[in-house]
C-alpha cells in the first residue's frame, strides 16, 4: 500500500489581537534562537511571547492530525501542549515543537511532531512536519526562525519521503538506514520486545534495550528537537534526512543537546533510564525507542532491517525476536550486537518464481562494467523492478538501472545503489520502455550475484 503525504493539517485562526501578547495558557518554555549561527541556545528555557492565538491554532492542527493516533495508543486523548522554540522579531513567524502527555501509568513514548506558523491578516496559519506547506513555509520564514541547514534538511526529507511512497511498500525486509541505540559493534545488549508506542496500541512501532553499557546513542545522524522542555531531561527526537525519525524516551544524565543541532551517528544522547518527562510509566532502567514515518505517524519494525538485524513482531506486545544470519535474539534475552546501518545481512535468494531472473559476472581487471540481461536490454510494460547485487568482501562494485532514450540514443540512468560496499539493493517504480542492468567495477575484483524481479503494475 502506498502512503500518501497527509493534505496537512492548516488551520487558520482569527488572531486575539493585533500585537503580542501573553502566551496562551498552557505553553511551554523553550530555548528561542535569535539567529542560525546560535542554534546550540542557552541550557536554561525562556517564555517566548507571540501573538494570541497561536497555541489554539497548533493544538486544533494537531487534533486534527494525530488526535485519533493519541486516543488508539493511550486509551484515551490529552490536551496537546505546545512549545514555541523561535520567533521573529516582528511575532509574525513561530516553530516549535507540540506533544500530547502521556497518562500516568501508560508506558508510551509520547506523540510529539514540529510546527511552522505564519500570522497573516486572517490570523494563524499552521503546518506540521514532513507536509508539502510545512516544507515551503520552512523556505521562507526568518533566519530567526529558520536555519539554512533545517531548511536543507526538511525538503530533503520531503525528497526521501515521495520517493518511499512512490516506491511502494515490499514484502522484503525493509532498510531503513538505522542502526540501533548504541555503539555499534560494542557491548551486548537486550530486548524486551517489540510493542506499540503504549505497549498494546498499534502499530507496534517500539522496541525496549536495555542493559550493554547504558549508553544511549543516535541510531543514524540526524537533526535533534527537543519536547517536554520543563522536565530536567526532556524527550529528544531525531528527524533524519531519510525521511525517517527516531525518538528516545526514558533517558537521563542527557548530553548538552540543543533544538535544531546535528547529531553524528554514534553521537551520546543519555543514559537508559526510568524518567518520565511526557508522563507515562516505566520499570527497569531501558530506553523506549520509536520509529516514525512522515508527518509523525508511528511505523512498525515488524520486517525492517535496524541495527543488521531483522526485527519480527509477534502475536502479542512485547514479544517477537530479532533474526540475523540464522540467529535470534527473543524478547526477554540478551544477544544483540550493533552493526550500525548499512550492515545489512544479505538472504541466500532475495526472490525467486515468477519474475525473478538471477545473473552472475565477474571483474578481473579494472573500471570494468557488465549487463544484464544483455547491452540490448529488456522491454518493460511498467511496474517495479527491484534488483540485488552480492559481490565479495573488500570489492565496490555499483548497481545502476538505466533506460533507453530513444530520443537520444543513450542510456539514461534512472535509479542507483552505489555504496562502498558490494552489497547494493534498489527499487524502482518504471514506467513502460526498455530497461538495462548496469554492474559497475570501482574497486576490487571477483564474481558477483545479481537478482532481478519484475513486478508489473
Amino acid at each position: 500500500m502506498k502512503h500518501r503525504i497527509p493534505a496537512l493539517a492548516i488551520l487558520t485562526l482569527a488572531a486575539l489581537a493585533a500585537g503580542p501578547l501573553r502566551a496562551d495558557e498552557g505553553s511551554a518554555k523553550s530555548s528561542e534562537a535569535p539567529a542560525p549561527a546560535d542554534l546550540r541556545g542557552n541550557a536554561e528555557a525562556a517564555v517566548v511571547p507571540h501573538h494570541g492565538g497561536l497555541d489554539q491554532a497548533v493544538r486544533e492542527a494537531v487534533l486534527a492530525l494525530h488526535g485519533a493516533q493519541v486516543r488508539d495508543s493511550y486509551g484515551q486523548l490529552t490536551t496537546p501542549v505546545v512549545e514555541p522554540q523561535r520567533e521573529s522579531a516582528d511575532f509574525r513567524w513561530a516553530f516549535g515543537g507540540v506533544y500530547f502527555p502521556v497518562p500516568d501509568g501508560v508506558h508510551a513514548g509520547p506523540v510529539a511532531v514540529l510546527f511552522i506558523a505564519r500570522h497573516g491578516a486572517g490570523g494563524w496559519e499552521v503546518a506540521l512536519e514532513d507536509s508539502e506547506r510545512f516544507n515551503a513555509l520552512a523556505q521562507r520564514a526568518p533566519t530567526s526562525v529558520m536555519s539554512a541547514a533545517e531548511r536543507g534538511l526538511f525538503a530533503e526529507r520531503l525528497v526521501a519521503i515521495r520517493a518511499r511512497q512512490a516506491a511502494g511498500e515490499s514484502t522484503l525486509a525493509v532498510d531503513v538506514g538505522l542502526g540501533m541505540p548504541f555503539k555499534k559493534e560494542g557491548s551486548v545488549w537486550g530486548t524486551a520486545g517489540v510493542h506499540g508506542d503504549s505497549g498494546t496500541s498499534r502499530p507496534y512501532n517500539a522496541i525496549d534495550f536495555w542493559g550493554g553499557d547504558a549508553r544511549v546513542l543516535a541510531s543514524r545522524k540526524g537533526t535533534a528537537y527537543k519536547y517536554c522542555t520543563n522536565s530536567r531531561w526532556p524527550y529528544i527526537k531525531l528527524m533524519h534526512k531519510n525521511g525517517w525519525s527516531t525518538g528516545y524516551y526514558h533517558t537521563r544524565n542527557q548530553a548538552n543537546i540543543s533544538n535544531g543541532q546535528v547529531l553524528l551517528e554514534g553521537a551520546f544522547i543519555g543514559n537508559s533510564g526510568v524518567e518520565l518527562p511526557c508522563g507515562g510509566s516505566a520499570s527497569g532502567d531501558h530506553v523506549h525507542w520509536t520509529l516514525w514515518r512522515d508527518s509523525g505517524a508511528a511505523e512498525a519494525v515488524d520486517n525492517k532491517l535496524i541495527g543488521g538485524w531483522v526485527w519480527h513482531e509477534g502475536s502479542q506486545a512485547y514479544s517477537g525476536y530479532a533474526e540475523r544470519n540464522g540467529k535470534r535474539v527473543n524478547a526477554g534475552q540478551s544477544g544483540l550486537i550493533n552493526y550500525g546501518h548499512g550492515k545489512t545481512p544479505p538472504p541466500d535468494e532475495p526472490c525467486s518464481g515468477t519474475g525473478c531472473d538471477k545473473y552472475s559476472g565477474s571483474f578481473s581487471g579494472s573500471n570494468d562494467v557488465n549487463l544484464h540481461p544483455s547491452a540490448d536490454g529488456f522491454q518493460y510494460g511498467g511496474g517495479t523492478l527491484s534488483a540485488w547485487l552480492r559481490g565479495p568482501d573488500g570489492t565496490d562494485f555499483d548497481l545502476i538501472l538505466g533506460r533507453y532514450n530513444s530520443s537520444t540514443g543513450q542510456w539514461d540512468r534512472v535509479a542507483g545503489s552505489d555504496g562502498p560496499s558490494s552489497t547494493e539493493e534498489l527499487t524502482y517504480n518504471a514506467g513502460a520502455g526498455k530497461y538495462r542492468w548496469r554492474i559497475n567495477q570501482v574497486s576490487g575484483t571477483g564474481s558477483y550475484t545479481l537478482w532481478t524481479l519484475r513486478k508489473p503494475s
